[in-house]
């Protein structure tokens, strides 16, 4: 019954005097009472290591390293208490949610917190406090109704938050009295039974590697030092402090201090036997021999004026710290990958001789893998993870949340991404011959995304047929499209079915028990087990130890949690999603750690945790202002000051955070001082979003010592005008040297100076054949220019055809940019649909609307002109049920957000076919044709166009509407367009090609007039109708003469007439009454028949020019297209490019910062001028093959007359379909 206390500073020999002691033990009697090294849990394996590679020992029976919770399970295996069934910290949370719920109405302050995220945590981190404080229950209990139940003290935020804590934790513990060991009681139980235990009874116990003890620790260490037979312990402290010695708070050895005084204290009240204090000796401490710099900084350390350190004379050696500022964390990293290579390859070191000391792994953590990996750094991050992102863990979330929630996509195919609904081992050998693989359950994804599929749809076969127009009737389907189908419905099968046995168990079961059977059952039906299985052995297969650990552990885990489910509330009645929520908790609990999967590895650990036992150099990142010393957070269910006021008034919890504060002094210390070879410092300057950020006050304190210290500048990218030897520093590993020559070319190519040394870089990378291809590869992507090779003749016949049928619109989209017209037409890409209602979408209900409603009143006859705003809503809402099923996957039915929005629609449309019927009544122009297709097999021929490099084009398309009037003079044709956006006719879109399609229509209907007519026929105009429910504002109230006129104004048809005062006066018949204005048109007649210069009217000459030279435009067009210009070139005019509403843009990439990327700037032009340069243009002949269609004038500034003469004309409005539905061709 000895006790002893081994004394030292830091490196001055602690452990090792520990391991000579047990050595020497072993050497003189192999065999005799057990001789135990009491470490911390996380320094366990290393000192068990050093112990056991010991090489005078060839072995030992008497000697064990333990940490304190091995220890005590050592002991109740021989005394008892075993027969409890251990509960870990996924358990004690599943507990805790339990409890919180079935107590939430007794609570009176977290009633609101229990569901918060994060709350169980810090309550389960309170409760396991309270138990290393030795806080039992009913002292909680007691502490509470004496100080705080009586009526005056009953109210306030400390009496309401113990009121809640004691009913807890009372609950709380004695729910696991009933079956469950918690591990935070392994102490308590240790202490109780070394009494009993024969095995500890005359053992001699060295303690090492603590820095303090929590009051359930010195319980035990009490019962060590009466009933082993000899206990000694080592302690980081420079001097013995007697029992009723009280160090000074700012102490830079309080911690270890404090420990010392508070066990003899307890030593002395126990009479137990404490020999004299060994004291190591630390001048210098034996693991700074060879770095004198570093038992300097060591002995200065506590000092509160740090004295420059001088070497000897004759010690021309630098300093073994070294000081670093980043320009950020990822170049400090990256410098760390640098630095730790060059000395395990220039000065003979082990990888296992350097560690990494970060304050906050969060910061770091990540960064240092994945930079390490970059660079082969085998390496251990001493940390636990979370499990929350594993297929497993993810599978076992969405299925729950899937069959409590309606099947919704997003759970669904979570799910569906694990890879755990896929065939597996002979199942892929189906008898169907289907091939059912990750790309079938991506067609899976788009057919549900494209129909909304949700709920109840997924339990039936699907029949859902891609329908392209509203029009279209339902055929029968092509045999590619039910094998399609089969094949969709055999991945819905394989889904549905576990998930529907889940649902279906899971909808009969209530009690905890039966709901995990019901999810076991889940993962037995997918083979989860084997499937994980298998992947562990192909990440083992490809050298992923930790990856493949990872799966099993989880698996593992996971059923533990089961079990704890199962023992824990398994006869209890629980909704499904109160259960979801039961495991989701569980499962975000779940904290996996590693064990290093080699020895020689660099440690990455966090300062607090991590003991990096025997290393020769360290270095620690992030010194940085706030992070070192940290600042401590006040996060936990207990504010500061409410544990001030529970320590004053006897309660003692663990240390507040200004002792905490104090005390990281202590904790820096340590880690400066844990190599033997070398130190290396570094803070970076700025955060990730470039804030910012300060050294912390260790680097002032740390260059005071060193004054001769030079800071080293750390950069992404090495400076170009810095010396060789800095360049070369940068050249550690191939793959990143390769990336930063990279750099260095491109910054060369732009003008700026590159180093020599990188030149030899890159003649070594030419030289070694293992690399050559990848710098070739590498240097033609640097020369890369985003530019598409014209097609070939050849390739362009494959891909076109000798024979070509195109739409007005896919012109259009040539001249905005040839490359978007090549991947939607050439290489026919097109959009993932989404099941929701878009622009398109509503265009096509539009145009089909008005096309019915039209066809109504051709049919039953009545007079639409005559149609009260009442009657047109009424046949409007009609037309828009009957087509609504036809419309996407029955969209407008699918919800109730939907029926309100086909409730808007159908005003809309009702209120455009009430405008309309204004036209029809005050004009005389009637509709010829709705929807009316021109092209093989539709009633209008196409127009045909023989194309200089002989390939023959057949336009076709279908126009909305056609209108005729028949006079004296002849037949007038006029083509309606119905837009679901204000749009305009732009002349100068039309001239450069842009604008094409309503008057390559009416130039179709002329041409063919003949034909389908009988008879010639005269342009009247083209014009555009914005269907619209327009919202009228107002200061005041408007009457009904003023609400009509506003509207009308709103209604206004765009386009461009013929200029003929009789012809407009067929279209509008009010334009006496109005005084020459038109609400309907956009003209206005002069009293002499003249037309204002607002107008947008064109005279018969400009009809004739402007026809031909959209015909000439049009086989420009074809001709540039068919001979394979695919260009990146999309136009700009003003603000308006064509990338704005581009679909394609991520295939292009185009980027006006890369070479061989720039818009088409095309210059706006005045009215009476377009004219006049649509007149030059249209008369030579078209352009000979092989010359590219390009937008005339791209290039060409306007002069200060055509400025002068430019005139604002209206824009075309954003979101207007592109497509050949969408803008009305086929």
């Amino acid at each position: 019954m000895a006790f002893q206390f081994v004394l030292g500073r830091a490196g001055s020999g602690k452990t090792t005097f520990c391991l000579n002691a047990i050595k020497q033990k072993l050497l003189e009697q192999p065999d005799g009472a057990p001789l135990i090294w009491l470490v911390p849990e996380q320094a366990s394996f290393q000192t068990e290591y050093a112990l056991v590679s010991s090489p005078e020992l060839g072995g030992t029976l008497r000697a064990q390293v333990l940490s304190f919770r091995r220890l005590a399970w050592r002991v109740m295996q021989e005394v008892g208490g075993t027969s409890r069934l251990p509960i870990d910290e996924t358990g004690k949370k599943l507990l805790l949610h339990r409890i919180l719920h079935k107590q939430k109405e007794r609570l009176r302050r977290f009633q609101a917190s229990a569901g918060q995220t994060g709350f169980l945590d810090k309550l389960n981190e309170l409760f396991s406090e309270m138990k290393r404080y030795c806080i039992s229950p009913d002292q909680l209990e007691q502490f509470y109704s004496s100080r705080f139940a009586t009526e005056g003290n009953a109210s306030g935020t400390l009496p309401d938050k113990l009121h809640d804590l004691q009913l807890l934790y009372g609950e709380f513990e004695t729910e696991l009295s009933k079956l469950y060991l918690d591990g935070e009681d392994y102490l308590t139980l240790l202490a109780r039974q070394v009494v009993e235990s024969a095995y500890l009874q005359g053992a001699e116990i060295w303690v090492d590697g603590f820095h303090g003890f929590t009051p359930q620790e010195i319980a035990v260490m009490e019962q060590l030092a009466l009933y082993a037979g000899r206990v000694t312990m080592t302690l980081c402290l420079n001097r013995p402090y007697a029992g009723g010695e009280q160090p000074h708070e700012l102490d830079l050895f309080h911690p270890t201090a404090r420990t010392m005084k508070t066990l003899r204290e307890r030593l002395d009240a126990l009479e137990v036997e404490t020999e004299a204090s060994i004291v190591l000796p630390s001048s210098p401490p034996a693991r700074f021999r060879e770095a004198t710099s570093l038992g300097f900084l060591e002995a200065q350390w506590e000092e509160r004026v740090k004295k420059p350190f001088r070497p000897e004379p004759g010690d021309n050696r630098p300093p073994a710290v070294r000081i670093s500022a980043a320009a950020s964390r990822r170049a400090e990293v990256e410098a760390l990958a640098r630095d730790v290579v060059k000395l395990v390859r220039d000065e003979g070191l082990r990888w296992r001789d350097i560690a990494v000391s970060v304050r906050n792994m969060e910061s770091y953590g990540e960064l240092i893998s994945g930079t390490f990996a970059d660079y082969g750094i085998p390496h251990f991050l001493d940390h636990k993870r979370p499990v929350v992102h594993h297929p497993l863990v993810e599978l076992i979330r969405s299925a729950l949340e899937t069959v409590n929630h309606y099947w919704k996509y997003e759970a669904v195919f979570r799910a569906v991404k694990t890879g755990f609904f896929l065939p597996f081992g002979e199942e892929r050998e189906r008898e169907d011959g289907l091939i059912i693989d990750r790309h079938a359950m991506d067609q899976l994804e788009n057919y549900v995304l494209a129909f909304g599929i949700q709920g109840y749809k997924w339990m039936n076969d699907w029949t859902y047929s891609y329908r392209t127009t509203l029009e279209q009737d339902e055929t029968q389907a092509s045999e590619a499209d039910e094998a399609f189908l089969r094949k969709l419905n055999a991945c819905r099968r394989l889904v549905t079915e576990p998930l529907g046995a889940l649902q279906e168990r899971m909808r009969k079961k209530a009690t905890v028990l039966q709901r995990v059977e019901a999810l076991y059952g889940l993962l037995e039906q997918l083979r989860v087990p084997e499937r994980l299985e298998a992947w562990s052995q192909a990440s083992l297969a490809h050298g992923q130890a930790e990856k493949a650990r990872e799966h099993a552990q989880v698996w593992e885990r996971v059923v533990d949690m089961f079990d704890q489910l199962a023992e824990l509330m398994g006869d209890e009645s629980m909704t499904s999603e109160t259960f979801a929520e039961l495991v989701d908790t569980g499962l975000e609990s779940i904290k996996l750690g590693h064990v290093p999967p080699t020895l020689d590895q660099v440690l990455v650990g966090s300062m607090d945790r991590t003991r990096s036992g025997q290393i020769k150099h360290m270095f620690v990142l992030g010194v940085s202002e706030g992070v070192m010393p940290a600042k401590m957070p006040e996060s936990g269910v207990l504010s500061e000051a409410e544990r001030e006021q529970l320590a004053g008034n006897g309660l003692q919890t663990a240390e507040g955070s200004r002792r905490r504060l104090l005390d990281e002094s202590f904790l820096i210390y340590c880690a400066f001082c844990a190599p033997s070879h070398g130190l290396w410092l570094s803070y970076p300057l700025a955060d990730e979003e470039g804030r910012s950020l300060l050294p912390s006050d260790m680097i002032r304190q740390v260059k005071r010592m060193f004054p001769s210290l030079q800071e080293r500048l750390l950069l992404n990218d090495p400076a170009p005008d810095s010396h060789a030897c800095e360049q070369m520093e940068y050249v550690a590993r191939p793959d990143k040297a390769l990336s930063l020559l990279m750099v260095q070319l491109k910054q060369w190519m732009g003008g700026a100076p590159m180093n020599a040394v990188w030149w030899s870089v890159y003649n070594w990378f030419a030289r070694q054949p293992e690399h050559a291809l990848k710098l070739k590869r590498m240097v033609q992507a640097l020369l890369y220019s985003n530019r598409a090779k014209e097609l070939s003749a050849e390739t362009s016949r494959e891909l076109y055809g000798e024979s070509i049928q195109t739409s007005v619109s896919r012109m259009e989209r040539f001249v905005a940019c040839p490359f978007s017209q090549f991947v939607s037409h050439g290489l026919r890409l097109k959009e993932r649909r989404i099941f929701r209602l878009e622009a398109p979408d509503i265009g096509q209900l539009f145009h089909a609307a008005l096309t019915k409603f039209a066809e109504q009143a051709e049919r039953e006859g009545f007079d639409w002109g005559g149609l009260s705003a009442a009657e047109c809503e009424q046949r409007a809402a009609l037309v828009v049920d009957a087509l609504a099923p036809k419309l996407q996957g029955e969209i407008l039915l699918s919800s109730k957000r939907y029926s309100y929005i086909a409730r808007k629609l159908k005003q809309v449309i009702g209120r455009a076919a009430l405008m309309l019927g204004e036209h029809a009544r005050r004009g005389q122009f009637r509709p010829i044709g709705l929807e009316v297709g021109f092209g093989s097999g539709q009633p209008i021929p196409p127009l045909l166009y023989d194309l200089d490099n002989g390939v023959h084009m057949e336009l076709r398309g279908r126009i909305d509407r056609i209108d005729r009037a028949d006079t004296e003079q002849g037949t007038l044709l006029r083509v309606i367009d119905y837009k679901s956006s204000a749009k305009a006719l732009n002349m100068t879109e039309v001239y450069y090609g842009l604008s094409l399609q309503m008057l390559t229509y009416l130039d179709v209907i002329l041409t063919h007039a003949p034909i389908w007519l009988g008879r010639e026929a005269q342009p009247a105009g083209v014009l555009y109708f914005h269907v619209h429910n327009p919202v009228l504002n107002a200061r005041n109230g408007l009457s009904v003469q003023e609400i009509d006129s506003e509207l009308k104004k709103r209604f206004k048809m765009r386009g461009l007439l013929r200029a003929d005062a009789d012809t407009v006066r067929l279209m509008d018949g009010g334009l006496a009454e109005a005084g020459g204005h038109s609400d309907l048109l956009p003209v206005a007649l002069k009293t002499n028949g003249s037309f204002y210069k607002t107008s947008s009217v064109a005279s018969e000459e400009q009809w004739n020019t402007v026809r031909r030279y959209v015909k000439r435009t049009i086989r420009e067009i074809g001709t540039s297209l068919t001979d394979g210009t695919i260009e990146i070139a999309p136009y700009r005019m003003g603000q308006a490019t064509a990338c704005t509403m581009c679909a394609y843009r991520s295939v292009c990439q185009f980027d006006t910062q890369l070479d061989g990327n720039a818009y088409k700037q095309l210059t706006p032009i005045g009215k009476d001028r377009i004219w006049e340069m649509m007149e030059q243009k249209a008369a030579p002949a078209p352009r000979s093959a092989g010359a590219a269609y390009r937008p005339r004038t791209a290039a060409k500034r306007p002069t200060a007359e055509e400025r002068r003469l430019a005139e604002p004309e209206e824009k075309n409005a954003p979101g207007e379909p592109d497509n050949e539905n969408g803008g009305n061709e086929q």
